[in-house]
């Protein structure tokens, strides 16, 4: 099982990246219009390129790797630019990649990050010489940054990986890494939008600069040109920084649950807010059943307890809602309230509008294994292991309520600083 869960995990991540990296690679392809487009990382030790998008006449296609020595890729590590406009296949006759797809225009960047160790290369192949010289490189080195920092993200979150498979032990114990797993899928998926629309401008900016590069190279840029050309690149501008601004939240939030649901240390921190950071991180989730949340309660409660304790529990009660509490429809709602009482007790209520639990399932609700979703891959353990987080880690207790629609739950817990 622990086997399969880390694999859940890398996998996960890994197909997010490339969905990332081809939404990049696709961009890049229009604007400059090549014939071939790719991102290859350099590995040292095989003395190859492995490429990690590659876009084929318009087409995302299947990945490949080819050896280093003997390929104008040699002389990239070595320049800023490397530039062949025509006949690029009979400067490098033993290039089986260039001579098979009988290439003339060959472009490509070397795309680094020191800071994760990352060697990477931006390549563009044309079957016809390459014309507009300038323009070309202009648009073509404009996506430099984007490439940088998708490679840069992706590194940051097998990273993250990484760190979570050293926890495995402690996390599987109360099947802690499937939900971490799904945690990292929705979260990658919902930094997409963001980024996808990002990049989606950065287009926009580089095609708009390349039309104007040609008015001056001709002569014939007049004010109202000019003028176009502002307004469109504020608005992109605008634009790419709201959703930048997004995917950074996003990830800030994702980085902060996803560390410590693995990491049981006591600190103090404002509840409401903490319970509105992990719901942020879950709309992937929240979005299979086009479930609404409202989150309502104190806005200063103020406790010293377990935070990933808390991103546990309301991680596995919403993911419960979502996939057995829930129909296709248009009115999935969640409800959690939480107060404070006079004497520092913290009281949460979970309410939804499902389809509720059956009164064999009210019976035994918290037991472990016991689940009415076997069919479905169901194994019965989250809700017994919110019971066992609320009582054992946060010295709580947790009840099923009476309610006219769906499934009521609350619980309640005391700051562990008065323990």
């Amino acid at each position: 099982m622990q086997n399969n869960e880390q694999e859940l995990i890398k996998t996960a991540i890994e197909s997010h990246r490339d969905e990332f990296l081809n939404t990049a690679a696709l961009a890049i392809h229009h604007i400059i219009r090549a014939d071939y487009t790719f991102v290859a990382l350099l590995d040292n030790q095989a003395s190859c390129y492995r490429t990690v998008a590659f876009i084929a006449k318009g087409q995302v296609a299947d990945n490949f790797e080819y050896p280093l020595a003997n390929t104008p890729c040699a002389e990239t590590r070595k320049n800023t630019l490397c530039y062949y406009p025509e006949q690029a296949h009979t400067h490098f006759p033993i290039d089986q990649l260039l001579g098979n797809l009988k290439i003339e225009g060959y472009l490509a960047y070397p795309v680094n990050c020191p800071k994760e160790n990352i060697e990477a290369l931006l390549v563009a192949l044309y079957e016809q010489p390459i014309g507009n010289e300038s323009a070309l490189k202009t648009s073509f080195t404009n996506f430099i940054p984007v490439i940088t920092s998708l490679l840069a993200l992706s590194h940051d979150l097998s990273q993250k990986s990484a760190q979570l498979q050293l926890t495995q032990k402690q996390l599987v114990e109360s099947k802690k890494m499937a939900s971490l797993g799904g945690l990292i899928a929705g979260i990658t998926h919902e930094v997409n939008t963001p980024l996808g629309i990002a990049i989606t401008t950065h287009s926009i900016i580089a095609d708009e600069h390349k039309q104007l590069s040609t008015k001056m190279a001709n002569q014939q840029l007049s004010m109202k040109d000019m003028n176009q050309y502002l307004k469109a690149v504020n608005n992109a501008i605008t634009m790419q920084g709201e959703n930048l601004t997004r995917a950074k939240k996003l990830i800030e939030n994702f980085k902060k649950t996803a560390v410590d649901q693995h990491r049981l240390d006591i600190e103090e921190i404002n509840i409401k807010d903490y319970y509105q950071k992990v719901i942020s991180t879950l709309t992937s989730i929240l979005k299979t059943k086009k479930t609404n949340i409202s989150l309502s309660g104190e806005e200063n409660i103020i406790i010293s307890t377990y935070p990933g304790v808390h991103a546990q529990i309301i991680t596995n009660l919403i993911t419960n809602s979502v996939r057995h509490g829930f129909i296709d429809n248009d009115d999935n709602q969640i409800q959690i309230d939480i107060q404070q009482s006079s004497d520092q007790v913290v009281t949460v209520q979970y309410q939804d509008n499902g389809i509720g639990l059956s009164d064999e399932a009210k019976t035994h609700v918290f037991e472990p294994f016991f689940t009415t979703a076997k069919d479905q891959g169901g194994i019965g353990l989250g809700m017994s292991i919110v019971h066992d987080l609320i009582t054992e880690k946060l010295n709580g207790k947790i009840t099923l309520e009476t309610s006219a629609t769906g499934a009521k739950f609350v619980y309640c817990f005391h700051s562990l600083s008065d323990n």
